[in-house]
């Protein structure tokens, strides 16, 4: 029977289960690990930062080298691990090519499944932002050119930054956020109302509706990147196109990438060359801003 998309449940899972396409993930986890520990020695880095009071509430901030009295631009970036694992100790290594693009970057942790829902995973990310636009004059950030990037889950997560409608509830300006740049994310939840992931995140139909982004789109005005890798399912690589078209035709500019040699979680490397498409795009988002 099928219940999604053409699948039955076990091709469902099979779709969403991304570890399974590749045979070393913890090779990943040990190169990005490694990259971060390079950039450990930049100056006036900021690490376990508390946005909050939960020992998971936190985000490490690299500063871009001050120039003169001049503020410098932030791209906040989201980890992933399905809601239910993973690190921001795992993003920093992006710091480097970033900062001497004169950018400051910070990384969040948030709290994770099961221990909480997917609504306190969301409020906790907004409150994150809503902490670093606060805050950012502390370590001469520039509130005002503020961009958002997550891959995976964390793609899921600025989505919901995207969304419109909440950052009057946590003192913020509609236009917080001046772009986005989502990568591999996941933008619609239903799927999970099947697959095994149901369980920890504790959804039914209204969390699926409140904390999916293709049913909370962003304003019209907000410059999106969204980009997919070629070796991921085709659901994975489905969510990404989708949501970028449904964001396209409501208005939003869509700047759609594709790397065909990568797979889920290799795409990240990509964060280690100045020159690449997805750095270049994140950079043309902040001179939008």
């Amino acid at each position: 029977m099928t219940i999604y998309q053409g699948y039955d449940l076990a091709a469902l899972d099979v779709q969403y289960d991304i570890e399974a396409t590749v045979d070393d993930l913890d090779s990943y986890r040990l190169e990005f690990g490694a990259l971060s520990e390079q950039v450990l020695g930049s100056e006036n880095i900021q690490l376990d930062v508390a946005y909050g009071s939960a020992p998971l509430q936190q985000i490490d901030i690299f500063p871009a080298a001050p120039s003169g009295d001049a503020a410098s631009p932030i791209v906040v970036y989201i980890h992933g691990g399905y809601w239910k694992v993973g690190d921001k100790a795992s993003y920093r290594f992006p710091a480097k090519v970033f900062n001497a693009e004169g950018v400051t970057w910070i990384t969040m942790n948030y709290r994770l499944a099961p221990d909480v829902t997917l609504d306190d995973i969301v409020d906790d990310v907004r409150s994150a932002i809503s902490w670093i636009y606060n805050n950012a004059t502390d370590f001469k950030g520039d509130r005002d050119r503020i961009i958002v990037a997550g891959s995976s889950a964390g793609g899921h997560l600025t989505g919901m930054i995207a969304a419109q409608g909440w950052q009057s509830d946590y003192g913020l300006p509609e236009n917080v956020i001046k772009g986005i740049t989502a990568a591999s994310g996941l933008y619609d939840l239903t799927p999970f109302l099947h697959t095994s992931q149901k369980e920890y995140l504790k959804l039914d139909d209204a969390s699926v509706q409140r904390n999916s982004p293709w049913h909370n789109l962003p304003r019209q005005d907000l410059p999106m990147q969204i980009i997919w890798a070629g070796k991921e399912t085709v659901e994975f690589m489905r969510q990404s196109q989708d949501y970028a078209k449904l964001c396209s035709s409501a208005g939003n500019l869509v700047n759609t990438l594709t790397y065909p040699e990568h797979n889920h979680f290799s795409l990240a490397r990509e964060y280690t060359n100045p020159e690449s498409d997805m750095v270049q795009g994140v950079l043309k988002l902040i001179e939008a801003a």
